[in-house]
């Protein structure tokens, strides 16, 4: 292959990595204007039930003292409300 085809293979793929995080960045800011959390700084808590991960923006709370706990569904909720809290 030739350099120059090397060349312009490198400056194509570089232009099209650089389209698609400009679209991402727009993507994610239009989700920050309407409340709803970046996909990116959303981070995965461990339910303490069934051990699955799950985002804490979607997750179910429960809080206990000074912890906070996460919850992938109401019955994994419940389950360790009673549990744990003697009810």
């Amino acid at each position: 292959m030739h350099p120059i085809k090397i060349i312009i293979l490198l400056v194509l793929g570089y232009l099209l990595y650089r389209l698609y995080m400009a679209g991402r960045k727009k993507r994610l800011a239009a989700e920050a204007e309407q409340g709803q959390p970046a996909a990116l700084n959303d981070v995965l808590e461990q339910d303490p039930s069934c051990g699955t991960y799950v985002p804490r923006g979607q997750a179910l709370r429960h809080r206990r003292g000074e912890r906070e706990f996460f919850f992938c569904s109401e019955k994994c909720r419940q389950a360790f409300i009673n549990n744990n809290d003697g009810g």
